[in-house]
């Protein structure tokens, strides 16, 4: 266990679909992103946050709930779009649900764990991130014609020991968007 007393980080994420991942995988391959070869492009609902072993149960409960609650919805990723100079990050912009998505990640974290966000959520798909200014502007041009739409119907659950800044994340639960929930409370 950290020091803080949390073992674990979780967050919440859509998965892309096959044909835009691969094509957004590309792109971040292309320029140099280490990344794009380990981590499938996703929207993040729920970025990482602590948690500790017993309360994992208990918000994948939460997820599931929202979910159930939750329509399923479009969205659309349209060009590029890059938090410079705040942050070295280049990424495909939503033209489409993101009041969804906001809705969605707002409900998400008003659960069993307090979800700190650095800035503003800002929905999003990273393509490329923390590299040198020509391959992120790279990045940036090579996204600029790209159009995907892709229907949100499930959304993951994952955890990462906390302690392992560069490890990998472990789906725990999936859930889906307008179904009646399948996880149950504990007694």
């Amino acid at each position: 266990m950290t020091a803080s007393g949390f073992g674990f980080l979780v967050g919440v994420t859509y998965q892309v679909p096959r044909l835009a991942r691969d094509m957004l995988t590309a792109i971040g391959t292309r320029v140099g992103d280490p990344l794009a070869k380990v981590l499938d492009p996703h929207l993040t609902f729920v970025p990482p946050t602590p948690i500790d072993s017993a309360g994992i149960v208990d918000f994948a409960v939460h997820v599931d709930k929202v979910a159930a609650a939750t329509r399923p919805f479009r969205i659309g990723l349209h060009g590029a779009g890059t938090f410079r100079p705040v942050t070295d990050v280049v990424y495909a912009r939503l033209a489409k649900g993101v009041a969804e998505c906001s809705a969605l990640a707002e409900e998400l974290r008003s659960g069993p764990v307090e979800a700190v966000l650095e800035h503003p959520f800002h929905p999003h798909v990273t393509v490329a991130q923390n590299l040198p200014k020509a391959a992120l502007d790279r990045a940036e041009r090579e996204l600029d014609g790209f159009v995907a739409e892709c229907l949100v119907g499930e959304i993951v659950v994952s955890i990462r020991v906390a302690a392992e800044t560069a490890g990998v994340w472990t789906p725990v639960a999936r859930s889906t968007l307008g179904a009646a929930p399948r996880l149950q409370e504990r007694p």
